[in-house]
């Protein structure tokens, strides 16, 4: 292997474990607010599988919040197109009278 194909695969290999350095920081993040709210709730009257449960929902709930602020600026977008036309062909149809 030669020196670019090396330096090429350290750079693979650091921009991998970056992700994973992420990846690692929010699923612990998650854990630790599933397990604050468990503890709030149910005091010491959880298990590892609770806050691991509950913290599969914040994701999951945090990512359908993800899609659906998506989609509202997507429909935003659609509309603020739709509204220019509409003002385009009023103008249009003005100018034609």
């Amino acid at each position: 292997m030669g020196l670019l194909e090396t330096y090429e695969a350290m750079q693979k290999e650091a921009a991998v474990a970056e992700v994973e350095a992420q990846r690692r920081e929010m699923l612990t993040k998650y854990a630790s607010a599933a397990e604050e709210l468990l503890e709030n709730e149910y005091g010491d009257d959880y298990n590892a599988d609770d806050v691991e449960l509950l913290a599969e929902k914040l994701i999951e709930a945090d990512v359908e919040a993800m899609e659906q602020q998506e989609k509202v600026a997507e429909y935003e977008e659609a509309g603020k197109i739709m509204a220019q036309a509409f003002i385009k062909e009023l103008k249009e149809k003005k100018s034609e009278k």
